[in-house]
């Protein structure tokens, strides 16, 4: 839980966690924000919440408060396409700049966890939506065998880099919530924050193969420079997309009316890939 905290003319940010005194989860996290503020120190444009003060049993940790739109707010909302696209070019900045933080290194890709999910979930649809998607499941496993164990780069990795977790300040990008960290492939970052792009209106012809508009992966990547394989981050866009669609369309999930909204969404743009 993440509360907003005013003491006098100061605000700040206040961040509990009632299971940390026994997993050390906010002790590891406040130690990082502590070494990201130093990476990131000198930095005119990517920077991280400041971390302040972390209680002695480790229940809760204070950062600054930055009362400034999220990259969802503005993904969501904004009406203006230059607006957006620019979001995700700093975005792809921000995450270049934290990918640095330690050398990067080369590592196998390994689909197997993506497509045993995306089997799973298409077992159990409803037969008229497991004949529509069936071409795409077998497009996904195919390119799966084919990618098996190419290499790409793994690299310190924010971890869930959606659109929440990165604020978007006044000449400053600033990311959050680091609990999930870890080293891991550098795309499942990217995939993380493009797939925000499904709520943003284009054409068919707008779309590239993974499902993006073209416009704002190629904005992202203006800045974002290090040396990852684009058929692995097509690959498992599209697979991110295909799963959270067939989440979302089994037989006993309820969905919310943002749920609802969502797999309409996915459902467009996964035709707008697979055509």
């Amino acid at each position: 839980m993440v509360l907003k905290v005013q003491s006098g003319t100061r605000t700040y940010a206040l961040k509990i966690d009632t299971e940390s005194p026994a997993s050390g989860r906010l002790n590891d996290e406040f130690d990082l924000l502590t070494k990201l503020s130093t990476h990131f120190d000198g930095n005119k444009t990517s920077q991280v919440v400041h971390p302040i003060y972390i209680s002695p049993g480790g229940a809760f940790f204070v950062t600054e408060f930055i009362d400034r739109p999220t990259a969802v707010d503005l993904i969501y909302n904004s009406k203006d396409d230059d607006q957006v696209a620019q979001v995700f070019r700093r975005a792809g900045s921000w995450l270049n700049d934290l990918h640095r933080f330690r050398p990067a290194e080369d590592y196998a890709f390994r689909p197997k966890w993506m497509t045993d999910s995306v089997q799973d979930l298409f077992q159990s649809l409803p037969l008229e939506l497991a004949e529509e998607s069936q071409r795409m499941v077998n497009t996904m496993l195919a390119e799966a065998e084919r990618l098996k164990g190419v290499s790409d780069i793994r690299v310190f990795s924010h971890g869930d880099f959606h659109g929440l977790n990165l604020i978007v300040g006044q000449g400053q990008t600033i990311g959050l919530d680091f609990t999930e960290a870890r080293d891991k492939l550098a795309v499942y970052d990217i995939v993380d924050f493009l797939k925000s792009d499904i709520f943003r209106d284009g054409a068919g012809a707008d779309v590239d193969r993974s499902g993006i508009l073209k416009r704002n992966k190629e904005m992202f990547f203006r800045l974002y420079r290090h040396p990852i394989n684009i058929e692995i981050l097509d690959f498992c866009i599209r697979g991110r997309l295909l799963k959270d669609w067939l989440r979302l369309c089994q037989p006993d999930h309820k969905c919310s009316d943002f749920e609802d909204h969502m797999r309409t969404r996915l459902g467009i743009r996964l035709k707008q890939a697979f055509r």
